[in-house]
Parts: C-alpha cells; structure tokens; sequence
C-alpha cells in the first residue's frame, strides 16, 4: 500500500470515530485529507469500501498485538488468554469502535453490514481456536457455543461493568467471564448438550488466509511445536543455529512494519536444505504457512 493510500485511511478512520460513519461524507474526506476526487476514486469505489480498508487496518493491527502476546508461552495457558481477552477489550473501547459499528450497521448499505457481520464470525472463530488450545480438543464438539456466549458475555457485561464502576479492574471481569464459560462447558460436555456443531463456522468464514485460517495464528502454533522438536531432537550446536533462523523468520512476519519477504525466503530454503526437516511432518505444515505469508507480500 503506498503511503498516500495509507494516509486517506488514517484521516478517514479519524473522522469515522469523530463523527460516525453516516455523518462523514466523501467531501470531509476529501477536505480533510487534502486529495482530489480522482484520487479518492483511484483507491476506494465507495465510501464503504473506504470504511472496509479503514477496519481491516485497524484489525491487523489489533491483531498482531494481541498474537504477539503468545510469543514464547504455551498456547494452553489461561492467563495468557485472559490477557489477549484484555486487549480486545480495551482496544475496542479505547478506539470507540464499538460505537462505530453500531452507526455502520444502522445504514442502508448492505454490503459493508455484511463485511461486519463476517467480521463477528471471524472473531467467534478465534475464539473457538482459542478455546481448543486452553481446554482441550475433546471439548471440541461444545466449543462453538461456548465461544458464542463468551463472546456475547464480554461485550455486554463488560460494557454494563465498565458504565457503572469504570475500567481498573477489567482484568477481573474477563476472568470472571472465562470462569463462567469454563463452568457452562464443563457442565455441557458432561451432559453432551450441544446446540452448534463447530462446522457451522465454515458457512460463514471465507476460505483462505483471511478467513478459516488464521495465519499468523497457526504460523505460531507451528512454529511454538517446531522448536519443541528441535530442542528435542537436534545437538546443541545445530539446536541453537536453527532457532535462531526460525525467530527470525518470526519475527519479520509478526513484528516488522515493512517485512523483508526475499530474506525469509532465504533463510527457509536454507532449513529446507537440511534432511532433518525434510523428514518432519510438522515442517511441510509450517513451511506452507510461511509460503502462504510469502505470495501474498511478493
């Protein structure tokens, strides 16, 4: 994205918040943002399209911070849940987003509801991945729902707590929520009650890395699984050479601003040359997540 593109959303995302999403016309953009219409046109069809490019913005954002909460950690640790729980919470409440998508969802413009609600699905869908890592994968046939009421249970009760006692102590009201739900799926699984199967999400999630797959998401997993085998398996010397490249590479897809694709690259076909990866299943999975993460920045 070129930098003049990057700044229409920026002033657009400002005006969204400031005066909502029906109020801010095309000309405040314009005005604000010191463009002519062509150029408006050149980069967004719609005012719609714009709002598309101006969340998306804010949702990769959102979540590489919060997947980087991961980093290092076992993704089956609660705690580490509570926090990305957290984030997702304050984010939303700090960027005023919430407010936003109401406005945005009160329009007459069908498509960019649709975008919202497909965004809602994708959040249910992290949350059930989530789910699974913290609980456990025979919980799996109970976990959809869970992942709906956890869901319905933060944004409502955390909205009602944080209007009548203020934000200190939100970190306790989402572990309060997490405890509610662990109890409901406990109590659900024992029972065997299950109102949505967990292929339902497939109906509603786009294939792809945007959608089903969550790629910085299940580049984590397997990268987190890959060097428990390395440490596991490899010599030290080779043990620490072959972490390092995979940090590396990491590190440019989870952390960078302007990731250097062709150095990735490079350092992948450098592991691929070694026949111990080459005979660990778990590499062809990684190494198709990074290929993927590749097409799509070269």
């Amino acid at each position: 994205m070129n930098e003049r593109k990057r700044q229409v959303i920026n002033h657009a995302k400002r005006l969204f918040l400031e005066k909502g999403y029906r109020n801010t016309s095309i000309q405040d953009i314009l005005e604000d943002s010191n463009i002519s219409r062509g150029t408006f046109y050149n980069y967004f069809p719609s005012k719609g399209d714009l709002f598309k490019a101006v969340y998306d913005s804010f949702l990769q954002e959102h979540h590489a911070r919060r997947d980087e909460l991961l980093i290092g950690h076992d993704l089956g640790d609660i705690e580490v849940f509570i926090s990305q729980l957290k984030l997702h919470m304050t984010s939303s409440f700090h960027n005023r987003f919430f407010i936003l998508i109401d406005d945005v969802m009160n329009s007459n413009e069908q498509d960019v509801k649709d975008f919202i609600k497909q965004t809602r699905w994708l959040y249910i869908n992290w949350l059930h991945n989530r789910l699974a890592d913290v609980f456990g994968e025979d919980k799996k046939p109970y976990l959809l729902d869970s992942s709906i009421v956890l869901g319905s249970l933060l944004q409502h009760y955390v909205y009602f707590y944080v209007a009548a006692k203020g934000d200190e102590k939100i970190d306790e009201v989402i572990r309060y929520c997490v405890e509610c739900v662990k109890t409901i799926l406990n109590d659900v699984s024992k029972r065997g009650i299950q109102l949505l199967e967990p292929g339902v999400l497939e109906n509603f999630i786009p294939a792809g890395s945007k959608g089903s797959r969550d790629l910085r998401y299940e580049l984590l997993q397997k990268t987190n699984q890959l060097k428990r085998c390395i440490i596991h398996d490899l010599e030290e010397r080779k043990r620490a050479e072959y972490v390092q490249m995979i940090d590396f590479i990491q590190d440019e897809i989870m952390h960078q601003r302007h990731p250097r694709p062709v150095l990735v690259k490079t350092v992948l076909s450098s592991i691929d040359q070694e026949q111990y990866f080459l005979d660990l299943p778990l590499f062809n999975g990684y190494k198709e997540l990074v290929q993927i993460w590749l097409e799509n920045e070269m």
